[in-house]
């Protein structure tokens, strides 16, 4: 049987243990945190959509979907505010008879007239006044619609498909005991806890809708089903979504009178009553999204895919347990993947994976955490310009090293086994200086920074 091994961390979002790799697959600092300082604020997408009104994004092992997330979070709080919705912008919502109303009616005082109509909203975006004469040309004012494409891979069906469910933002979070062994999380989590970061309920609505537009069988899984409906993991998920989860499932139900009553209370509430819903659908009816979750290994679903990434999200598990995803034949994969001014990012400082980037035909750059003060990941790219922070003379030294060995992978369908027995023989031969060495060397002539 399917186990999760969750845990809040600091910032009261959730993490996850692997007992198989026993490691984790988030920080215990803040599982969002992370997905915010690692792969979004370093992608500068500010910048990104102040010249470009088209992105799209390859997220390579989506896991419980805190890169996506975060990304949407991002563009829906910040970007999507400030440039799609300017100060001086109203928006009308037309229903499909063609009567206008106002989202900040009081949902007391909806009548039974109103009931029957099924509100599947529209929304327009104009830059003119409310004062201004009806006979205006609306069509010189309207803002284009973003086009957002994601495209989301994991072998794991499950973790994706709990994604929309999982607790973020958790408040008062009071010291639980972890009911597996990891002295790495109890450590972390004796430490102050951060800024909690939470996840619109939009997005996770969006998101949802998303996935049972391309895999309905989520609605019919009993697995996923068994997870928000058990006791012991109630607390990881969202009750909001786990309610509107509910009810999506109960449309295709068969109906008793009784489920054609909640089934009807359901649809008031829903429509009538929840904002969040309406906020949700109206955003997405605004965005032109869509988002492609493929269930299967990165490497097979790349081979067939014939897309151009803006930016890719390198989130794999740590190379030293699942190397196929960071070997140098990968990379090259990506090479072709990649626009000319996009940018690979990831959380791996190793000098293997650095060295695999420029074997591989990228530039290669550090990402620096502001908070943190100290570099936390790497990027590559194939326009130089965009890299901020260089490697150092001490990095690309460290590069030459055993330590910078990296994986191979030749024909793309290695088991992990394999390729690190392989790897292992290439460092066991090399005729390299070790890292060990190398760094003691520089100690003695220059500070590594």
């Amino acid at each position: 049987m399917y186990e999760l091994y969750p845990y809040f961390t600091n910032d009261g979002s959730v993490g996850l243990f692997s007992p198989e790799a026993d490691d984790i697959y988030h920080s215990t600092y803040g599982a969002l945190t992370e997905a915010y300082e690692k792969f979004i604020l370093p992608a500068d997408f500010d910048k990104y959509f102040s010249n470009h009104n088209k992105i799209k994004i390859l997220d390579i092992c989506f896991g419980i979907g805190y890169n996506t997330k975060s990304f949407l979070n991002y563009f829906y709080e910040k970007i999507f505010h400030e440039k799609y919705i300017p100060q001086n912008c109203y928006i009308e919502k037309i229903d499909t008879d063609n009567n206008t109303y106002n989202d900040t009616r009081d949902t007391n005082n909806i009548n039974s007239e109103n009931l029957h109509h099924e509100h599947h909203n529209t929304k327009k975006l104009s830059t003119k006044n409310e004062n201004d004469n009806d006979n205006d040309n609306d069509n010189d004012n309207l803002i284009s619609k973003p086009e957002i494409y994601i495209k989301a891979i994991d072998t794991d069906k499950t973790l994706a498909f709990l994604s929309p469910f999982i607790m973020t933002g958790k408040r008062f979070l009071r010291k639980e005991k972890i009911k597996f062994h990891q002295e790495k999380i109890e450590k972390m989590l004796k430490k102050i806890s951060g800024p909690k970061i939470k996840i619109k309920d939009e997005i996770n609505i969006i998101l949802l809708l998303k996935i049972i537009e391309k895999h309905p069988e989520i609605l019919e899984d009993a697995e996923i089903t068994s997870f928000l409906t058990s006791s012991k993991y109630r607390r990881y998920f969202s009750g909001y979504m786990r309610r509107f989860f509910a009810f999506k499932k109960s449309k295709i139900c068969k109906y008793t009178p009784l489920r054609q009553l909640s089934a009807y209370l359901h649809n008031i509430y829903y429509r009538y009553i929840s904002k969040r819903q309406k906020r949700a659908l109206n955003t997405l009816k605004m965005l032109d999204f869509n988002f492609e979750l493929k269930i299967d290994d990165a490497r097979k679903v790349l081979l067939t895919d014939n897309d151009i990434y803006n930016f890719v999200f390198l989130d794999a598990f740590t190379p030293a347990k699942c190397p196929c995803l960071w070997t140098v034949d990968f990379f090259r994969l990506l090479y072709s993947h990649l626009d000319n001014d996009g940018m690979i990012l990831t959380y791996s400082n190793a000098a293997n994976i650095r060295s695999a980037f420029l074997e591989a035909g990228f530039y290669v750059g550090k990402i620096y955490n502001e908070h943190a003060g100290k570099f936390t990941g790497t990027i590559a790219v194939k326009n130089k310009s965009l890299i901020k922070n260089e490697l150092s003379e001490y990095d690309l030294g460290l590069l030459k090293t055993k330590a910078g060995i990296f994986y191979r992978d030749e024909n793309l369908t290695g088991q992990n086994e394999a390729i690190i027995a392989a790897h292992e023989t290439d460092v066991e031969t090399s005729t390299r200086i070790s890292s060990s060495k190398f760094i003691k060397q520089w100690k003695k002539i220059k500070k590594p920074d």
